[in-house]
């Protein structure tokens, strides 16, 4: 649970986001995603269209092995009913029509059936499948911790997804003062190396970006 509130204090602490602003869900049901999405669209809604959203999470993703497309796993998720899932570009759609000034969207998961040991994470179920790409709505920022059918791996050392580490790292070498290029950098760079060194595989982080923030992302600065 320490590993959880630790994500929280540092969008407290470090990007000066106050306490009531944020919402903090651990081992979610698909019904807490849904009411916190609902949360964020009417949160937005009452502050007229200037607020700006910032989305963590980390855990396990899964691809539909007949459409390919991309599914986060909430924790009630059945693997083999995809309708127990959240489509990953529904969950962008949604987000995007929240109508924020700006969304951030930082992914610890991968959508290639596989846990992060490598594992398949459901019995029958394709591993290392590669998943269709997703594509982000409204004016929407994502950093996702790999790329095609690569798996999201641990750094066990640190009790952290090896992606999360190098992001929180860098938020606090920097307290926040850090644009979203130079973050995604440091992040790509420290996972792809440490990865082949720590976990003997390779982790590749992405970004895509929509709207706004495809010229935006390179000085947007993570703490105002």
């Amino acid at each position: 649970s320490d590993v959880y509130k630790r994500q929280a204090q540092y969008c407290n602490e470090t990007l000066g986001i106050p306490k009531t602003n944020i919402t903090l869900l651990k081992d979610a049901t698909y019904g807490n995603m849904m009411g916190a999405m609902e949360h964020i669209k009417n949160t937005v809604k009452s502050f007229g269209g200037e607020a700006e959203v910032i989305v963590y999470y980390a855990g396990h993703g899964m691809p539909d092995e007949k459409s390919s497309d991309a599914y986060l796993m909430p924790a009630d998720a059945i693997p083999t009913i995809i309708a127990t899932n959240y489509k990953l570009e529904t969950f962008y759609t949604d987000l995007g029509g929240s109508n924020a000034k700006n969304v951030m969207v930082f992914l610890d998961a991968c959508f290639s059936g596989t846990d992060r040991s490598g594992a398949a994470i459901s019995k029958g179920r394709a591993v290392g499948y590669k998943p269709r790409e997703a594509s982000p709505h409204g004016n929407m920022f994502v950093l996702t911790a790999t790329s095609g059918q690569e798996t999201a791996l641990p750094y066990t050392d640190k009790n952290h997804g090896l992606f999360t580490y190098y992001l929180l790292k860098k938020l606090q070498d920097s307290k926040g003062d850090v644009t979203l290029q130079q973050l995604a950098e440091y992040v790509s760079t420290s996972v792809s190396q440490q990865s082949n060194l720590i976990n003997k595989k390779p982790q590749n982080p992405t970004v895509s970006t929509s709207g706004t923030m495809v010229k935006d992302w390179k000085k947007k600065k993570m703490r105002p």
